[in-house]
């Protein structure tokens, strides 16, 4: 973890850590390639409920982002911080 500007940044990654974003870049990491496994088993589940059965929806929802962080994932998001050349490049929580 890194600080700047009384700020943390997390500049390594777990294998279990969930990038948001899009491209190869976070479709490409392991962490992203468990989730969406992960949400392809609950899905017909999911599809199958009533459209308007929010309740539901939403307990997937949380059920399948509570089993990553069970695991000890996070959701992080690109942080938009200006960090020295060569340094790995920062995230930070996309949850909070």
């Amino acid at each position: 973890m890194a600080y700047f500007k009384d700020h943390q940044y997390i500049t390594k990654l777990s294998t279990y850590d969930v990038v948001c974003g899009r491209g190869s870049g976070p479709n490409e990491r392991v962490g992203n390639i468990n989730f969406r496994g992960l949400v392809a088993t609950r899905k017909a589940e999911y599809l199958a409920l009533h459209p308007r059965d929010r309740r539901n929806k939403n307990r997937i929802a949380r059920e399948i982002v509570d089993t990553v962080r069970s695991r000890g994932g996070r959701f992080l998001k690109r942080a938009d911080a200006e960090f020295l050349e060569g340094e790995p490049e920062p995230y930070e929580l996309a949850d909070e």
